[in-house]
């Protein structure tokens, strides 16, 4: 079967989103998909459209528990319980913190600020230790001409010194040892959703922006198709140019959320 080459970037996109959370939530997507299909298909459901809803309930599933994954520590949590049992989850004393950092680019632009801390906790043992970890925000990709350097520091900072002081005074850290080995892993924060936190945040940004760009030179150029198509809304046909417009309207609010969110700190 030949494939067309939008759909080849979007599966390498898809994969690569994946990858770069955890191999584990390919298998989360498959199974899940698995067995709903197999219940739809002893049920409810036909074999033709089976194929087709496996792909898309692997594909979809496996992309939310990816966003999950990337933006919210609580899950990042969660799952690392559920698929390292074996792991003590060791209590935290106290917390500590040393000055804060911040990093710049090569062109003088700021990249992230980051502060490291002091973590006292006991052990398998039950005796006390400390362990040092960074804490880190990433600062609001910058639109040209637009956002001024000085405001994203202040921003930034912002987010930064509130994630600490909420991290020390909450002792949110979750803290996991290896059964048999040396190795321990963290986890930081309790926040259901914390997009600066990962650096999934400056990759969703830029394709972001890309898109933003690309979809509204699309539109300007077929803007008589378009207005055809939200005419027949409901009762839409070409699919694709319909993903293209929710695609669009995303992109808009997201820029539109992260320039609202830079003018509070002008």
């Amino acid at each position: 079967m030949k494939l067309h080459p939008f759909k080849i970037i979007l599966w390498l996109l898809f994969a690569i989103i994946v990858l770069l959370n955890s191999i584990r939530l390919f298998i989360y997507g498959f199974v899940i998909s698995f067995i709903i299909v197999i219940i739809d298909r002893a049920f409810f459901g036909t074999r033709k459209r089976s194929d087709r809803q496996f792909q898309n309930l692997f594909v979809g599933i496996t992309l939310f528990f990816a966003i999950c994954y990337t933006f919210s520590p609580f899950f990042r949590s969660i799952e690392f319980e559920i698929s390292h049992p074996k792991w003590e989850h060791l209590q935290i004393v106290d917390i500590s913190k040393n000055q804060s950092k911040t990093v710049y680019s090569f062109n003088k632009m700021i990249e992230k600020t980051y502060t490291t801390m002091q973590i006292h906790y006991i052990d398998t043992d039950g005796a006390s230790q400390n362990i040092r970890r960074e804490l880190m925000h990433y600062a609001l990709v910058p639109i040209p001409f637009l956002f001024q350097e000085d405001v994203i520091e202040k921003e930034l900072d912002f987010i930064h010194q509130r994630g600490v002081n909420k991290l020390i005074d909450k002792k949110s850290i979750h803290l996991y040892k290896h059964p048999h080995k040396n190795r321990y892993k963290e986890f930081k924060g309790n926040d259901a959703f914390a997009v600066r936190h990962s650096i999934g945040f400056i990759i969703t940004m830029f394709i972001t922006y890309i898109l933003s760009i690309g979809l509204s030179i699309y539109v300007a150029f077929n803007y008589k198709k378009v207005m055809q198509l939200l005419r027949r809304f409901p009762k839409i046909e070409n699919k694709l140019l319909l993903m293209f417009i929710v695609l669009l309207m995303v992109c808009y609010i997201i820029v539109g959320i992260t320039i609202i969110h830079y003018l509070k700190f002008i």
